[in-house]
């Protein structure tokens, strides 16, 4: 690290503290910890960047060195998020490092080609589908494994020591867990989401046998991360993992020096590409299997982009559910009907309210009572995703949004304003 990089680094390290410490990060915390308790409807949110937003706004990094500039790119991403978009945004009193651990290929011959969106962007993918017949291709399947790269971890680990030294503590640890690797998107990877749909249809004994095996590989690396002491507490902020959400808490804790297991954390589990099959092939091909994922974690949030107003009876199942994600495409009165009032609605509004070619606040604001209307009787949040057209020439109706979600919950708390 020259002088030049510790110095930039240094006055990006302190505003990123100052940030961390301030009075609306206290505010949003217990915002946070009152709604994730069950305890008081705060609606907290926050609005997420997919498309260029924060890349148009965001100064070039200026560090010289690899390492130096991966951890400039950081605090420059949670600066001007915090700068830009005046949410719920919760940017840890911490410094969390995590483990450099690399790992192998579930398939040798799977391949991966992204698409570039026109806006620099590479969201969009397909893959080769090394698997045409579960059965005749099961043995192109290997076992993950997994090593600790404690060189790396190190030299990351002490870049940002000498980084933070004297303006907030570092960290090592993993806020993330295997365990919530998600299966069905490694077996759409493998084979393709129809081929997958077909299978259970025409071969289902070949389904259950790929699902095992994914499941069983989870647990296996998910097992060796707790072996291996890596986990970290991930109930302040940010650092974990849970499509969207925060899970500030302080219902997850150890005693001080104490081994951090799984089941002291949150976890997370999802199936978007199990969308196009009924609750009861749902039941049969999955849930044995995140039922034995979600005894892994205290507390617990499912679901990505998947509707599930028609799966909350077999959900309602997993140990320590607390939330759902409630995306566009789910039912809210078939939700509000068969959901439990402690299940909280991680609500994602359809994102072209907001970044569409058009903005109308009216809408957008009729949009978000909708949800608050139905779900008057559930903990509400609001979790802006798949913004994917969102650009820097928006940075005033991320604003008006920001303020008409303020306006409508009747929590100002957390503001920058």
């Amino acid at each position: 690290m020259t002088t030049r990089d510790k110095t930039h680094l240094r006055d990006l390290a302190c505003k990123y503290a100052e940030y961390a410490c301030g009075a609306p990060m206290a505010q949003r915390r217990e915002k946070w910890r009152l709604h994730n308790r069950l305890q008081e409807r705060t609606v907290p949110f926050h609005i997420e960047d997919n498309g260029s937003y924060l890349r148009d706004l965001t100064p070039p990094l200026e560090c010289e060195d690899g390492e130096c500039r991966a951890l400039e790119a950081r605090l420059l991403y949670a600066l001007v998020s915090y700068e830009k978009i005046n949410d719920d945004r919760i940017i840890p009193d911490r410094f969390l490092v995590d483990w450099s651990t690399p790992m192998t290929a579930l398939c040798d011959e799977l391949r991966i080609t992204r698409a570039d969106d026109g806006h620099g962007g590479k969201l969009g993918y397909e893959t080769n589908k090394p698997v045409k017949d579960i059965d005749a291709d099961f043995g192109k399947l290997k076992h993950r494994t997994i090593r600790l790269d404690k060189e790396g971890t190190e030299r990351r680990l002490q870049l940002a020591k000498d980084v933070f030294a004297g303006l907030l503590p570092v960290e090592l640890g993993r806020p993330s867990s295997l365990y919530s690797n998600g299966i069905t998107n490694a077996a759409v990877h493998l084979m393709g989401m129809q081929e997958l749909y077909l299978e259970m249809a025409m071969n289902p004994d070949a389904v259950h046998r790929l699902f095992t095996f994914l499941a069983e590989d989870n647990l296996a690396l998910g097992r060796w991360e707790g072996d291996q002491g890596l986990l970290t507490l991930n109930h302040d902020g940010n650092q974990g993992y849970c499509s969207g959400s925060s899970q500030y808490s302080d219902e997850t804790a150890v005693a001080a020096g104490a081994k951090v297991a799984s089941t002291d954390r949150y976890g997370y589990l999802e199936s978007q590409e199990s969308a196009g099959i009924s609750p009861g092939m749902f039941d049969e091909f999955l849930m044995p299997h995140f039922t034995r994922f979600a005894d892994r974690f205290k507390l617990m949030k499912f679901g990505c982009c998947e509707p599930v107003h028609a799966l909350m009876p077999h959900l309602q199942r997993l140990h320590g559910l607390r939330k759902v994600s409630v995306t566009p495409w789910c039912d809210l009165n078939a939700l509000a009907g068969n959901c439990r009032d402690d299940v909280i609605w991680c609500r994602k509004p359809v994102p072209l309210k907001l970044c569409g070619g058009t903005f109308d606040s009216g809408e957008l604001r009729a949009h978000l009572q909708e949800t608050l209307d139905i779900g008057q009787d559930y903990f509400v949040e609001f979790v802006f995703r798949d913004t994917n057209l969102l650009t820097g020439d928006m940075v005033d109706r991320v604003a008006q949004a920001c303020r008409i979600v303020r306006e409508l919950s009747g929590h100002s708390e957390g503001s920058r304003e």
